[in-house]
């Protein structure tokens, strides 16, 4: 009898120690292609009449804090382009399988976050990438089944 209670204590703080850790972040082929492909997304922001910015691009312009042809800023811009692209290709739900997603690009040199787009509470599974982006800055997104 002793021992049973002995062996149900253990394997209880076992499920407990579990349960408190944090999901881990997996590596994911499927992330790092989409943000490769969303990096060459041409967004609504020219930089003259010809030659419209790709995300990649409109990353580094709102980094600057530089304006679009039409005086829009390019923060502004790039947030509504990507939230967008994000809803529409993981769309987070309780009912879906992806429960929630975080992107995050910040400048390494100087830790400055340059926008952080979170959508869903991550509490089961995580898989992530990040790629590097000319100029010092990093894009991470991490998403949550």
């Amino acid at each position: 009898m002793l021992i049973v209670l002995l062996v149900t204590i253990v394997a209880f703080i076992f499920l407990i120690i579990n349960i408190r850790k944090p999901p881990q972040k997996l590596p994911s082929n499927e992330v790092e292609s989409f943000m490769q492909s969303a990096m060459k997304y041409s967004t609504d922001c020219y930089s003259s009449v010809e030659r419209r910015y790709d995300v990649r691009d409109l990353i580094k312009a709102c980094s600057n804090n530089e304006l679009c042809l039409n005086k829009k800023t390019s923060c502004n811009i790039l947030n509504q382009t990507l939230s967008g692209i994000l809803e529409e290709s993981w769309n987070p739900g309780k009912e879906n399988p992806i429960k929630a997603y975080n992107l995050k690009i910040y400048d390494k040199n100087t830790n400055k976050t340059i926008i952080n787009l979170k959508e869903g509470i991550c509490s089961g599974s995580r898989v992530g990438s990040s790629i590097p982006i000319p100029g010092g800055l990093v894009s991470e997104l991490d998403i949550c089944g």
